[in-house]
């Protein structure tokens, strides 16, 4: 097994460690067995899923009584779902929102694990070459299908991201030569399709948006069993709601992506101190800013081009920048869309009905848990990451070191596209989540406050009194990226393009007490970022936005999310542990129940108001 972060233990911590960081090697390699399901080169162990309901270092457990579903089949699937009152789907366990991620707190609750469907499970721990299939349709179960024609690849839910990239560049012995891949993808690229999709999970695109704006079509489970397929032409409203649904709705069973052909792609990088890279962001807000007040389209593309595709590494502890861009053949502002909205035919007589695929046979809907064989009881996890106090030591030298083994990640070059753009690879993968506990947080600062943002944020960590011990709470840099304003109701850049700053707090669970640096940075950007908002699949629900409520901060949208639930989930069987699930409208004035302010378009704005629920 390989360990280069430990490399960085023994440079950051001195010899006193260096016993230390041997003998926990040793523990990992004795401990080890094969459980996390990700790409089969990631060995990594400490997952709490297939077994235990928990994330991917074996932390925000669930009640113990919740139980498992690992169904082998569709069918399974439908006979879990349909025997329990409470359901939630997971999948490598990236998650860091124990109230969204658990299905409920007793037994009459189940995860379903999304890995486990045996076509799924064969393929991660057996990869498939589609040269395999000699140009010749797969197996129907096969869990990645290409169309090459469209463009298009339908993928199984439980499916890592890894996986359909590596699968999708080996696709060359059809029309093209080179393979196929996504436009746009994350950072981490471990964690399940199924699950990125739901919580719009994104790369740095301000053409092609997050994986959620990728999308043509979804496949979902709905509480009674009956699938149905969601479109943005069959059904604008609930593709706008299942596009980014935080498994509220249902559980996807199936994606189908947009995807381009492989090409080659020039990386380049430029060091920045923070401060000059806030100022090139302010820049581009100005620009944004000037070109919506004017009205003019085109310097509103020219404006977001200059952020198109651009992903930075901000060092904190030292205030350094690496901006990395990216460019290729025919690359032009022109390809920046504006009109994200999908707009429904004034020329459609008929209401926008979702194709059913399967109807769930009727009387099949039990009170109570009653399925055998594909449910369990939680295991314990013996591999949980413990607390790793070296991390908590030498903060500058933390920084140095961050700053000289991340380097290869932005070096220059001209590779393919599935190479070119920022992805952690398999080794940082597993090295990351095997040495240490974290946590990992991400905000969505509207593009038109950027630059602002980034300003304040310079002043507080690099020139207020409190600089120093500020800065103290960072270990990793973070990473900024920019996403296209997306039509989904609750994307974090519905509304607006947005700068996206994802966080990681090393500190916090070694030390055994809160992180007061890394809290401070984090809630300057809740609180003094005019309208930032919390990524739905990352760490910051409830402890930093106790009192959140949708319709506040997402008014346009939430209500319209809310209809889709009344629609789909009107029982509630997806709603999980969370609080944050509240709908409430008025009409005229008076209080009304909620559902009377929904059709199958959405919310009635024009005779309804969608109120707040405060909670705080």
């Amino acid at each position: 097994m390989r360990y280069s972060s430990f490399e960085m233990k023994i440079y950051a911590s001195g010899k006193s460690t260096l016993l230390a960081v041997l003998l926990l090697c040793v523990a990992i390699v004795v401990q080890a067995q094969r459980v996390c399901r990700m790409d089969p080169d990631v060995e990594q162990d400490q997952c709490s899923l297939p077994y235990q309901l928990g994330n991917f270092q074996g932390y925000y457990l669930c009640d113990p009584s919740v139980l498992v579903g690992r169904p082998e089949t569709i069918r399974d699937m439908r006979d879990i779902v349909t025997s329990f009152e409470f359901v939630q789907a997971v999948g490598v366990g990236h998650s860091w929102w124990q109230e969204q991620f658990c299905s409920g707190d007793d037994e009459n609750a189940v995860n379903l694990v999304m890995t486990e469907l045996k076509s799924t499970l064969d393929f991660i721990e057996n990869p498939v070459n589609p040269s395999t299939f000699n140009g010749q349709e797969p197996p129907e179960d096969f869990p990645i299908k290409v169309d090459e024609d469209k463009q298009e690849v339908t993928v199984a839910a439980g499916i890592p991201q890894r996986a359909l990239l590596e699968y999708l560049s080996e696709y060359t012995y059809g029309k093209e030569p080179n393979g196929w891949t996504l436009p746009a993808f994350s950072w981490f690229i471990d964690q399940t399709i199924g699950g990125a999709v739901a919580t719009g999970t994104h790369g740095s695109s301000l053409q092609h948006g997050s994986l959620s704006s990728q999308l043509t079509s979804l496949r979902l489970m709905l509480a009674n069993g009956t699938i149905i397929d969601i479109s943005p032409e069959d059904n604008p409203h609930l593709f706008k709601a299942a596009g980014v649904s935080i498994g509220r709705l249902g559980v996807i069973t199936d994606i189908t992506l947009k995807i381009k052909p492989q090409e080659q792609v020039q990386r380049t990088s430029e060091d920045l101190t923070f401060s000059e890279f806030a100022t090139v962001i302010q820049s581009v807000q100005n620009d944004y800013n000037d070109a919506i007040e004017a009205g003019d389209d085109q310097a509103i593309r020219e404006a977001l081009f200059k952020v198109d595709e651009t992903q930075a590494f901000w060092h904190v502890q030292p205030g350094v920048v690496w901006k990395v861009d990216f460019e290729y053949a025919n690359k032009s502002a022109a390809d920046i869309p504006l009109d994200t909205m999908f707009i429904v035919s004034e020329k459609e007589e008929s209401l926008p009905v979702s194709p059913v695929v399967e109807f769930a046979a009727e009387g099949n809907i039990t009170s109570s848990p009653a399925v055998a064989g594909n449910v369990f009881n939680q295991t314990d996890n013996p591999n949980k990451i413990e607390p790793f106090i070296p991390i908590t030591r030498n903060p500058s030298t933390w920084g140095s070191l961050y700053l000289r083994t991340l380097r290869a990640y932005v070096t220059p070059a001209t590779i393919d596209a599935s190479k070119a753009y920022l992805t952690m690879n398999e080794r940082s993968s597993e090295t990351q989540a095997t040495s240490q506990p974290y946590d990992q947080y991400e905000v969505a600062i509207p593009l038109e406050y950027a630059g602002d943002c980034l300003q304040g944020l310079n002043q507080l960590i690099y020139a207020s009194n409190d600089s120093e011990s500020i800065r103290d709470g960072f270990r990793p840099p973070a990473l900024i990226r920019f996403v296209s304003e997306e039509p989904f109701y609750l994307s974090p850049s519905y509304g607006h393009p947005v700068m996206y700053i994802n966080l990681e707090d090393h500190l916090s669970r070694s030390l055994g007490e809160e992180n007061e640096g890394f809290d401070t940075v984090l809630d300057f950007m809740l609180e003094e970022c005019n309208s930032t908002r919390l990524h739905w699949g990352k760490a910051g629900w409830p402890t930093h936005q106790p009192c959140f409520d949708g319709a506040e901060d997402y008014p346009e949208s939430w209500c319209d999310f809310g209809c889709a639930v009344q629609e789909l989930d009107p029982t509630g069987k997806f709603r999980s542990e969370s609080d944050v699930w509240r709908w409430n409208a008025t009409r005229g004035g008076d209080v009304v129940t909620f559902s009377s302010c929904c059709s199958p378009e959405g919310f009635l704005k024009s005779e309804c108001t969608c109120e707040k629920s405060p909670i705080c």
